[in-house]
């Protein structure tokens, strides 16, 4: 139920913005085929309300296609051994990484994946989005419904008498002149004025009067030629296939302003038709208004065309009887196939980007504890050990977290049982407890070695780290991945941890940053020069933890430390650094990746080089993945091989 709310929300959020665009776009190109036929301008139409409908479809085909695989391949346990640090053949080649990076050859959805925006919202907002589009859907589907059955009905009321000889002849013409399909003129005493109905047998429904009164020739020409354009263009079954793509974006007002423009643009196409072929401008428009002075206007029906259903009888007259001169037809082609592509760019462009609504599952907690977390932050950030940080514990379901219940009852958090505290940091995490900020901050620097936690594993978040360990399953790893689900709130306490003496604690804040939750999206930019500068921390582990960090956050201001550090002593070291250049995609650095590519001794680490010049395409890593092909692994081959194609296709 959770999937199905949050596909139709970010459905509803991303079609709110795209229809508008899509449609003012549309809007100026109409404006500037003023000057052509109608028929160009009805086709503009046509095809914004396909971009209005498709667009919003197109953001997210990510969200039913590559985002389920990517958070179930990320939701993995990592079993504390030497052969996890070695990456297996078919994964990324960062030890420990193999969930953060994609394949190489990254696949639609993956782009799409890269241009999308979170937005962060509580729980309930999707679900009742969700809910009121769905009763929305439905009220229109019968609203629908009725209109057919009405149409239906209507029908059944139809019956045939012999047409006097002089309205045969008239239709006959105009037959001949608009289409060559068979048409049954019917009459009913329900109809008011002449409409159309049906498409694979089209019926011209006339009302009783046509056969009693004596209309001029002119009057009915016009009458019988602007239904019978109806029939030889096929708008009554168009008519049905534009309700219908409708129904879905109804609820915006600008897409039923389109469907407006449509039906406008339909009337004045048929219009067109007539005065080209049957009757002059001047005598069509004198019918118009003496059919419109006699004839009641029908009742509203969604599935029959009249004369009179766009309601603009004053602008088609001002149409007919100006003498404003139009484009030929070359010209108005032209014109025409120029705002399409205008309309189609801008469509490219909008699609380059859309939302993604994300339910957070502590949102609905966080007002609750938000005084009693920030003074407690604020004790730790002043370096002050806080006293009672919190009176009450974080209550979900009726059941209390343990680390809470130690807080409120005046325990230290400290435990003997590392696998006990973890679950703890564990528990935190999940429920988003704030107020347990200062206790997982405490924990961070535990590094005692624990069984794997399947912390992530079926859990109801949309969120999971892209690691479920760094070095080794701990207490402070299980408080860094807690720490890392809040977000925002705990940004500020893990930025000064980046200062503290225990280089596990360093470590660990330093990858918790780099997880955050909400991604691009959060302002970490003050973190920044810190992590920059523990690149030469003399713990390899604090190194590693800040190389990964940096390349979550791709701020251009890491890359020439990052350039630098490519010559750091660990291998394991330089082999993070490698992936986070190959992240941010950072063209500066393909000469020294190159280098490390032939001249570095590890071949974990050529094989990382190799992945991220791949991911940087530049073809002037061409010559020396073209040497790496004769490399004495294996591993390092295939990723060079795959890097050329990636060059290779990027070039196309």
């Amino acid at each position: 139920m959770d999937r199905i709310s949050e596909f139709a929300a970010d459905f509803l959020i991303n079609a709110a913005w795209q229809i508008a665009i899509i449609t003012l776009v549309a809007w100026v190109c109409s404006r500037l085929l003023q000057r052509v036929a109608a028929r160009y301008r009805y086709a503009l139409w046509v095809a914004s309300l396909l971009l209005c409908l498709t667009l919003p479809v197109w953001g997210l085909l990510n969200f039913i296609g590559e985002a389920p695989r990517r958070i179930a391949e990320q939701r993995i346990d990592v079993v504390p051994t030497p052969e996890n640090l070695i990456p297996p053949t078919n994964s990324s080649p960062v030890p420990g990484v193999a969930d953060a990076v994609q394949e190489s050859n990254p696949t639609l959805g993956q782009i799409i994946q890269k241009r999308r925006q979170p937005v962060v919202t509580a729980p309930i907002l999707p679900l009742l989005l969700a809910v009121c589009y769905a009763l929305f859907i439905l009220y229109r589907s019968c609203t629908l419904w009725r209109s057919w059955r009405r149409t239906k009905k209507f029908r059944q009321s139809v019956y045939e008498r012999e047409l006097p000889a002089r309205l045969n002849a008239i239709a006959t013409q105009c037959r001949n002149a608009l289409c060559r399909r068979s048409v049954s003129l019917v009459y009913s005493a329900e109809a008011m004025t002449p409409v159309t109905v049906g498409a694979h047998n089209p019926l011209i429904i006339l009302p009783e009067s046509f056969y009693a009164e004596e209309l001029p020739d002119a009057t009915l020409i016009s009458v019988l030629g602007h239904e019978i354009a109806h029939v030889a263009r096929r708008d009554y079954a168009l008519n049905i296939v534009y309700e219908f793509l409708r129904i879905p974006i109804s609820f915006h007002p600008l897409a039923n302003f389109i469907k407006q423009q449509i039906d406008r643009t339909r009337e004045l196409a048929c219009d067109e038709m007539v005065t080209e072929r049957l009757v002059e401008p001047k005598a069509y428009a004198h019918a118009l208004v003496r059919v419109a002075d006699t004839l009641v206007s029908p009742i509203e029906r969604a599935f029959t065309l009249g004369m009179f259903d766009a309601d603009i009888l004053e602008e088609r007259i001002m149409k007919l009887t100006q003498n404003r001169r139009q484009f030929g037809t070359r010209a108005a082609r032209l014109l025409t196939l120029m705002t399409f592509t205008l309309l189609c760019l801008s469509c490219l462009a909008i699609s380059t980007f859309s939302f993604e609504l994300r339910a957070d599952r502590g949102l609905a907690r966080v007002e609750v504890k938000r005084a009693d977390a920030v003074e407690a932050l604020d004790e730790v950030a002043d370096g002050v050990s806080p006293q009672a940080p919190v009176e009450q514990a974080v209550q979900e379901g009726g059941q209390s977290i343990a680390a809470s219940q130690r807080i409120e009852g005046g325990q230290t958090p400290d435990s003997d049982n590392a696998q006990e505290r973890a679950r703890e940091a564990c528990e935190a995490g999940r429920k988003r407890a704030i107020e347990a900020i200062p206790m997982l901050i405490s924990m961070l620097g535990d590094d005692r070695l624990i069984q794997p936690l399947k912390c992530w594993m079926g859990g109801q978040q949309r969120w999971s780290p892209a690691l479920q360990t760094f070095k080794q399953p701990s207490p402070g790893e299980e408080a860094a991945i807690a720490l890392a689900s809040m977000g925002e709130i705990a940004f500020v306490t893990l930025s000064n941890a980046l200062n503290d003496a225990n280089p596990s604690v360093r470590r660990n804040a330093a990858w918790a940053i780099g997880e955050l939750t909400g991604g691009i999206t959060l302002n970490r930019a003050s973190a920044v020069p810190r992590l920059i500068s523990l690149l030469k921390d003399t713990d390899d582990w604090v190194r590693m933890a800040a190389a990964r960090a940096l390349g979550e956050l791709r701020d251009e201001r890491a890359v020439e430390s990052l350039i630098d550090a490519l010559s750091d002593g660990g291998w394991k070291v330089r082999e993070l650094v490698a992936w986070s250049l190959g992240e941010m995609k950072e063209e500066r650095a393909v000469q020294a990746l190159c280098k490390m590519l032939l001249e570095d001794t590890q071949s974990e680490v050529r094989e990382t080089a190799a992945w991220a010049l791949g991911e940087i395409r530049s073809p002037q890593a061409v010559t020396s993945l073209n040497q790496a092909l004769s490399d004495a692994e294996t591993r390092v081959r295939d990723k060079a091989k795959r890097a050329l194609s990636e060059i290779e296709d990027s070039d196309e």
